[in-house]
Parts: C-alpha cells; structure tokens; sequence
C-alpha cells in the first residue's frame, strides 16, 4: 500500500505534533497494548486524525502514522535518520557510544553509521573497530552482528547496551551478558544515557 501522499508543509507539522506527543508520553516505555491506545487517540485527536483524515480514509492515516513516523522515532532519537530534525530530545549520538566501548582517542570513521543493528566504524587514526548498540532487549541480534563483522578482523569488535534513565539491567542479566560476549569473542560495556534537548529541532517555532 503506497502511503498518503500528504503536501510538504502538512506533513512536516505532522511529524512535529505526533513527536512532541511521543515526546511527552515516553513512547519507548508504553506498553504494545498503551501503544495501541495511543494510535487510536492519534486518529481522534483533530490536530493529527483531523488532518490526515482529509486526505484519506481512517485505515491509510493508522498505517501513515504507525510506518512513516513511529517506525522512525527510536532512530530519530538515536540521530540517525531522515527525522532526527522532529525529535523534540535525543541522545548525544555514535561518539558517546564510540567512546563508551574503546576510549576518547577513537572516533566515528565518516559515513560508517548504519541500523539494523544501530552501528559504526571506530578509529583511532590506525586501526578501525566496528561497534554496534541497543537496548537490552536486542542483545541477541547485537550478538550476532558482532559475531559477523569479527570473522576475518583485525580487531575485535564492540557491543554496547544502554540504559536510559529509568531503566537498569539485573545484576544476573548483567553478569550474563557478560559472559556471552566472552565467549564469542567480542568486548561488551554498558552504558547509562541522558537524553538531551534535540540541537537541530525544528518544532519550536512550527504548531498545527
């Protein structure tokens, strides 16, 4: 299905008033069933479903909301992507992770940011690192990424899990993680994140 075809300036008031209100819900904390809740509210709600509705049916506006803004909203938050500019706050981006798994002399290798997993290159300037990062919840699939890029490097590569404020990881789930990342041959360190207020925000000055 082709998504609503929406004018340039309806869309982008849009995708500020839709991320302020994730915003303000701290979306990434609902639970599936609250989510739900919330797209129906979106459709209710006359500054969002008010809008959409005049360019189509209720079913396409659901899948508008749920495929083009919300499918971005946790890469926007970790500055990657084509929304980043919506997000009202955001994390400080690959050099805090870059500098969590290795040390301050390594930086992002230029143009090396990638998703699925979240992912960079590190360099110090000689040798090149990959690191990828995530949630708790997708240490597996960080797992199998490091494990990938580590058949034929020169260097081992790097996972780091994030907490945000209001979040923590068990000491045993600690210890664990541990240990798996010992076994495959890959270094693991974990990382508490503060957001900060978004420094390309472009919503302070935009309302529907």
């Amino acid at each position: 299905m082709p998504p609503m075809q929406l004018p340039a300036p309806i869309r982008e008031r849009l995708l500020i008033e839709i991320y302020r209100q994730a915003n303000d819900l701290d979306w990434e904390f609902l639970s599936n069933g609250e989510k739900t809740d919330q797209y129906r509210r979106w459709i209710e709600d006359p500054k969002v479903g008010g809008v959409l509705l005049s360019f189509g049916p209720e079913k396409d506006a659901r899948v508008w909301i749920k495929d083009v803004p919300m499918k971005e909203y946790a890469r926007a938050q970790e500055g990657i992507g084509h929304y980043v500019r919506y997000a009202v706050n955001r994390f400080q981006g690959a050099d805090e992770i870059v500098q969590a798994a290795f040390d301050t002399q390594w930086k992002v290798k230029p143009d090396s940011i990638g998703e699925k997993p979240n992912h960079c290159y590190a360099t110090d300037g000689q040798a090149t690192r990959y690191v990828c990062w995530g949630r708790a919840a997708t240490f597996r699939d960080l797992v199998w990424a490091a494990v990938n890029q580590a058949i034929g490097a020169q260097e081992r590569p790097a996972i780091v899990l994030t907490t945000r404020d209001g979040e923590n990881i068990a000491t045993v789930d600690y210890q664990h993680q541990l240990q798996v990342a010992t076994h495959c041959g890959v270094d693991l360190q974990h990382l508490h994140r503060t957001m900060i207020p978004n420094p390309d925000y472009v919503g302070s000055s935009n309302s529907l």
